[in-house]
């Protein structure tokens, strides 16, 4: 019983934060883009793009670990993992990496932990 509750709290914990990170990231998504609608659009290169890209993939990845745990929690973890890889190494001279980056990584973690437990608590059933 006790285990049960430590994977639920597992669970619920990477939930809320994945959660909040999602809406917080479409809230300055929203604001920027309500912002910027009378400014012209600023230019990217296309390691920029890939960047958005990726971390878009990790923040959908997120959504799914809702669904299904363990598949979203790879698919955010990977992305995550490559989008800190990405911003590292960008040849954006007016881009620095910051380790507070790697704190997304946390709620994909605990996904794919709550996954591997509960598969294991299943089996031992």
């Amino acid at each position: 019983m006790e285990q049960k509750k430590l994977i639920n709290s597992i669970r619920w914990t990477a939930s809320i934060i994945g959660t909040l990170i999602v809406a917080l990231t479409l809230f300055f998504l929203i604001g920027y883009m309500i912002e910027g609608r009378d400014k012209p659009a600023p230019s990217f290169d296309s390691s920029t793009i890939l960047t958005f890209i990726v971390w878009g993939i990790g923040l959908a990845g997120l959504l799914v670990a809702l669904w299904k745990p363990g598949l979203g929690g790879l698919i955010s973890t990977l992305s995550f993992i490559v989008f800190n890889v990405m911003v590292a190494i960008s040849p954006n001279p007016d881009s620095h990496y910051s380790f507070v980056l790697l704190a997304f990584l946390f709620p994909s973690i605990l996904f794919l932990i709550f996954w591997w437990l509960k598969s294991n608590q299943n089996r031992n059933s």
